[in-house]
């Protein structure tokens, strides 16, 4: 809501080479996967504030990725060879302070783009789970060009009476898809736990106009396209979202409220 504060709190990190898990009180909140070189980095599964799990998926080519993911797109118009990367979890971040950070460092010859995620994980409220996702995207040897599929995508777990919608609106998948708006967001029944749950992407406003692109099948896909852009040699070029799984619907949850909050 307008004015809200999102309290941090100890919550518990549980780390191996390959994944970080997260919880408050013995309640699992996520799971972040970074371990597969073959792919990008995903929460997953991701819960609701009342436990239910609000993604879908592990990775399998030709596939959307699974979870809460981030993807680069092509740059200098390639897609990046992931025999090039290295990925390492910074551990700077306390361990009970809902706070990590992954650095992907892209090499040809030299470095050439170092890639860092650094998320804020906030304890669950009544409605409402928070994620803020801050990606930073720094050229060090070359000037780079993003292009096509860059972005924030979610695969949402099977939900029946599923709806895609947005900032302006529009509601449903052939009127969400395609278009740009300050969010987007999907909900439905889950069709295991008939329990009624949601998730909204937040792009910030300094990251640019945003197009949605939508599924609202029973299996649905949420995606916030960046507008194509260059990276400078030096400069580091910072995306930030807001990630929102919340208890009910658009009808019931007050997201403008919420993004509000975000940006204000």
């Amino acid at each position: 809501m307008r004015g809200i504060i999102f309290v941090k709190e100890p919550m518990i990190h549980e780390i191996n080479k390959s994944k970080l898990t997260i919880t408050k009180d013995n309640a699992p909140v996520l799971t972040y996967c970074y371990g597969d070189a073959e792919s990008p980095p995903y929460f997953h599964p991701l819960y609701s504030p009342n436990g239910q799990v609000v993604t879908e998926g592990e990775y399998a080519q030709g596939q959307y990725p699974p979870g809460i993911c981030f993807t680069l797109g092509t740059v200098n118009g390639e897609q990046l060879d992931p025999n090039t990367l290295t990925r390492e979890r910074d551990p700077s971040n306390a361990e009970d302070s809902g706070d990590f950070t992954i650095v992907t460092t892209w090499n040809t010859s030299e470095p050439l783009l170092i890639e860092t995620c650094t998320t804020a994980v906030y304890p669950p409220q009544t409605e409402v789970q928070v994620l803020d996702i801050t990606i930073s995207l720094y050229a060090p040897t070359t000037s780079l060009e993003f292009a096509g599929n860059i972005g924030l995508g979610c695969r949402t777990v099977e939900m029946e009476y599923r709806k895609a919608a947005d900032a302006n609106g529009r509601i449903g998948e052939l009127a969400v898809n395609g278009n740009r708006s300050v969010w987007g967001t999907l909900s439905g029944v889950t069709a295991t736990e008939q329990s009624v749950v949601g998730v909204g992407i937040f792009p910030h406003p300094t990251n640019g106009e945003t197009t949605f692109l939508a599924e609202d099948a029973s299996l649905g896909y949420l995606f916030a396209q960046a507008v194509p852009f260059k990276v400078n040699v030096g400069v580091t070029r910072t995306l930030k979202y807001r990630v929102l799984a919340y208890i009910g619907d658009l009808f019931t949850v007050d997201v403008w409220k919420y993004h509000q909050d975000y940006i204000g």
